[in-house]
């Protein structure tokens, strides 16, 4: 766990496109002017955030549940099938895996924590996910908050992280996670749209404001977190929670 006590973020416009989101080999973005300019539209905005890291041992240990692949592999079927029939010659860009949802789902469990015990608005915290599959992949994400006004100077997130205060937000927010208004439906997946991709998500639990989610609320799996009921998945912190 990391600390994160100055950022700096600079967002730059350079097209826009709708309906379908464009690959990144494809020239499909509209131009922002009928002529080509030697500037682009930016803003620069300062922050701070904190940091965590999956423990990559246990993270493995975790991942090896074959019920857990087959669960997230149903979920990279249908996120590959939606980019093939969008973009034909184009690979698809990340694969959806359970450490990808863990991680992913963790992100958006803890922003509503913090949202609530610092004072921010949810809007105004974002997320950056580091994932990568392996042994020596990434497993990590950056909860941050980064705006032109006083939010991101505020100072309460990256306090946050202090031993003393992170360890209660972390407990906090996995508990929030074992009921959802809207189970027994939720965890089973019965409310998340076939788009989303998502196993089991719904606004109740898991959705944060779309500005704060690098995926739009997309590849969200509650189970991931706490475990589905009356089957071999187990959550990440399934025993966390047991001694707590």
């Amino acid at each position: 766990i990391i600390r994160v006590t100055r950022l700096r973020e600079v967002r730059v416009l350079c097209g826009f496109t709708r309906i379908t989101p464009p690959a990144e080999d494809e020239n499909t973005f509209v131009s922002l002017s009928k002529s080509k300019k030697s500037w682009l539209p930016a803003i620069e905005v300062k922050g701070e955030g904190v940091f965590i890291e999956f423990d990559k041992t246990e993270l493995m240990k975790w991942e090896s549940n074959n019920d857990l692949k087959n669960r997230a592999q149903m979920a990279d079927n249908t996120w590959q099938s939606e980019w093939n029939e969008q973009h034909s010659f184009s690979e698809v860009p990340f694969n959806i895996t359970s450490r990808f949802l863990l991680i992913h789902s963790f992100s958006h469990a803890l922003m509503r924590r913090l949202s609530l015990e610092c004072g921010y608005s949810s809007a105004s915290l974002r997320e950056r996910l580091y994932i990568s599959e392996g042994k020596n992949g990434m497993s990590g994400v950056l909860i941050y908050t980064s705006t032109t006004d006083s939010d991101g100077s505020l100072g309460g997130l990256q306090r946050q992280a202090e031993a003393n205060r992170i360890e209660p937000s972390i407990i906090a927010a996995i508990q929030d996670m074992e009921w959802c208004s809207s189970d027994p439906l939720c965890i089973h997946g019965m409310v998340s749209v076939r788009e989303s991709h998502s196993p089991a998500s719904c606004h109740s639990c898991l959705f944060a404001p779309e500005t704060s989610c690098e995926h739009y609320n997309r590849f969200l799996d509650r189970a991931t977190l706490v475990g589905l009921p009356d089957s071999n998945i187990k959550g990440f912190f399934n025993d966390f929670l047991e001694e707590k």
